[in-house]
């Protein structure tokens, strides 16, 4: 079974837990305005809207990325001095991408993303499954994108690019030259804070046999590409230069290792290290989201109890990867699968559950301090952010 198919059978769990008394409508009730015009938009556990996660729900959110410029111009790209203005919401089975005011919710903007040639209706049978599904989106300044597209039945990944002005109105959606293509599943995008490297997973698609997993980085420049083995899929971040890559895998228990970049193809067991157990912090903790600060000195990670209904409340820690030794930076966490950072990992964004609705808070790292956003729009099950 990928990992899209994890996701599709935990998100049909997810949706019917987020349906409740409270959140079905009279008819002729009128649904909650929205703010802005328009339509509203390695472990998943929340759908969004019932009916559109039964559609399909194959969204994984990502950590920070950047948009690469054409191969042999300069990629180098300073860390935001504040998190970006907008951010962008992931639709769940249905393009177009949205744009978000992070200040007011309001809906600034629209993002339609290409289907490719081909794509079909929606059939029971994975392997044939001809739809076209978004696979990650990533952003290192909250400007510049880059969005993969799978096909299931291809086995075949699209990459493609676009930027937003300071007015959050997007461009034109182009191929995203330094990687284009590739013939698996590739999710959880990443780029180096300098623009030099991309990183991602690989799978096999729907297939009869246990199907292999990998972790690659392509130099962006050169396009050079190398990839290592592991079990399982997980989420990636890189540091600001890319000299270090972490990921997250569960195989029975969820850690974090971190291997340099510099190391031959092979086995990623053989090259990199566990920095970070979940088991540390509770018997059943599981990791749900992790990313590491542009300098690689500290790892930012949520961790959730899991339970017969679901996960707990969970907790937002910082570890110091000198020491080893974490500190708790805020309680709860939220909902795991909706957490995610600035590009700078200065602040993560928390989708709280609160009597029926999720209210949306930015964490700042540094002192713990919570910020409230407007979050009528969010809706009871949540919405995957980049930020």
């Amino acid at each position: 079974m990928s990992r899209l198919e994890e996701r599709l059978r935990d998100a049909y769990r997810g949706a019917a837990d987020a349906v409740a008394p409270a959140t079905v409508r009279d008819l002729g009730e009128p649904a909650a305005p929205r703010p802005g015009p328009g339509p509203r938009p390695a472990r998943w556990w929340p759908g969004l809207a019932p009916l559109a996660a039964a559609a399909a729900v194959t969204v994984i959110a990502v950590l920070a990325a950047v948009l690469a410029k054409p191969p042999g111009q300069d990629l180098r790209s300073a860390a935001p001095a504040a998190a970006p203005k907008f951010l962008i919401v992931v639709p769940i089975s249905r393009s177009p991408l949205q744009v978000r005011d992070v200040a007011t919710g309001a809906l600034v903007a629209t993002v339609t993303l290409p289907t490719e040639p081909g794509s079909q209706a929606p059939t029971a049978d994975a392997a044939a499954d001809g739809r076209t599904y978004i696979g990650s989106v990533a952003t290192a300044d909250g400007y510049h994108y880059v969005v993969s597209l799978l096909r299931l039945s291809h086995c075949r990944s699209w990459l493609y690019q676009f930027q937003l002005n300071a007015r959050g109105q997007p461009s034109a959606v182009r191929p995203f030259a330094p990687l284009p293509t590739v013939g698996a599943e590739l999710q959880s995008l990443t780029v180096s804070g300098d623009g030099q490297m991309i990183a991602y997973n690989m799978s096999a698609c729907a297939g009869s046999a246990p199907q292999p997993f990998y972790v690659a980085v392509t130099n962006i420049r050169t396009g050079q590409t190398k990839r290592w083995s592991t079990s399982a899929g997980g989420d990636l971040s890189l540091t600001a230069d890319g000299s270090m890559l972490y990921y997250d895998i569960n195989l029975g228990t969820a850690v974090v290792r971190g291997m340099p970049t510099s190391v031959p193809p092979g086995p990623a067991a053989g090259h990199s290290r566990t920095v970070l157990r979940a088991a540390a912090f509770g018997p059943t903790d599981d990791i749900g989201f992790a990313a590491v600060s542009p300098d690689g000195g500290t790892l930012y990670f949520a961790t959730f109890p899991e339970g017969p209904l679901g996960p707990g409340a969970g907790q937002v820690r910082a570890l110091n990867l000198a020491t080893g030794r974490s500190r708790v930076v805020y309680a709860p966490a939220g909902r795991p699968g909706l957490v995610t950072a600035d590009p700078a990992v200065r602040n993560f964004l928390l989708q709280i559950p609160q009597r029926g609705t999720l209210r949306l808070a930015r964490l700042d790292l540094a002192t713990g301090r919570v910020t409230e956003l407007p979050s009528g729009w969010l809706g009871p099950a949540g919405s995957i952010l980049i930020w």
